[in-house]
């Protein structure tokens, strides 16, 4: 809920098949542009919401004010709802409320992870560092940093962090770790447990994952199988300092242990 002079609004989830544009809005898309912003929100969802105001005529549908390309996107994705700014008809009609919105929409109640993607988005799309930092109200060197964490993120990775099975703690930890190649498998077996960020940052450290990814991709395999049973020998430990923690996995660490697909690993040469 966001709120100027003694006015609010509030953000809601609206179907999209009940907003239809205000007279004179429609207007000729880009095809290019059109196409960038339907991969976009395919792959983060929509997380800047439109803007919409009550039909009058009694139908429950919205007219659309704001925001005709994101919800064009997700006509033709099959998305369902979209996060929409509901404002009232006299105010949908006061020029100032465009302003308004440019200045607030990035400081709505939000969860982290959209509004890190948001940051992400925003860097990419050519705005300057300090001025998405003032817009969202974060330090540039916040956005600096979401910006390293999240370039490259793919799909998979994007969807572990808004299903809160990866944290952005948690992912940053692997994203000064791991190449962005890597990552999704990296964040698929960190995902499957209980672990903590402190945790898996000590893990990378103590068994060399740089020196291990330095071995070149031949290797990829039995490196990420490694890492697997490393994370789920850490999730069955008792609670204690990371470093104690980590020195419990290399005390269980055999000579050999499979994978899922039958194959092995051996940590001896020759062998």
């Amino acid at each position: 809920m966001v709120s100027r002079n003694d006015r609010s609004f509030q953000v809601v989830d609206v179907q999209v098949g009940r907003i239809r544009p205000e007279p004179g809005l429609a207007r000729q898309r880009d095809r290019g542009g059109h196409r960038e912003l339907c991969r976009s929100i395919e792959r983060f969802g929509v997380l800047t919401p439109i803007t919409v105001r009550p039909a009058s005529d009694g139908t429950g549908d919205y007219l659309l004010i704001k925001g005709q390309g994101r919800t064009l996107a997700c006509r033709m994705l099959g998305v369902e709802t979209i996060p929409a700014l509901v404002v009232d008809e006299e105010y949908a009609e006061n020029e100032k409320v465009q302003q308004f919105l440019v200045e607030n929409v990035a400081r709505l109640r939000m969860r982290p992870v959209d509004r890190a993607l948001l940051i992400a988005r925003a860097r990419q799309s050519g705005e300057e560092t300090a001025d998405v930092a003032r817009r969202f109200g974060v330090s540039a060197a916040t956005v600096r940093r979401l910006e390293a964490q999240l370039d490259g993120a793919s799909t998979s990775e994007v969807a572990a962090l808004r299903t809160g099975k990866v944290n952005l703690t948690l992912h940053a930890v692997i994203a000064r770790h791991v190449p962005s190649e890597e990552r999704p498998d990296v964040v698929t077996a960190v995902a499957q447990y209980s672990v903590r960020p402190k945790d898996i940052e000590a893990l990378f450290i103590g068994i060399g994952w740089r020196h291990l990814v330095d071995l070149g991709p031949d290797h990829r395999r039995q490196r990420l199988l490694l890492l697997t049973w490393a994370c789920g020998i850490l999730d069955g430990l008792p609670p204690g300092p990371p470093k104690e923690r980590v020195r419990q996995v290399a005390l269980a660490l055999p000579l050999r242990f499979g994978g899922g697909d039958g194959s092995t690993l051996s940590l001896v040469a020759g062998r």
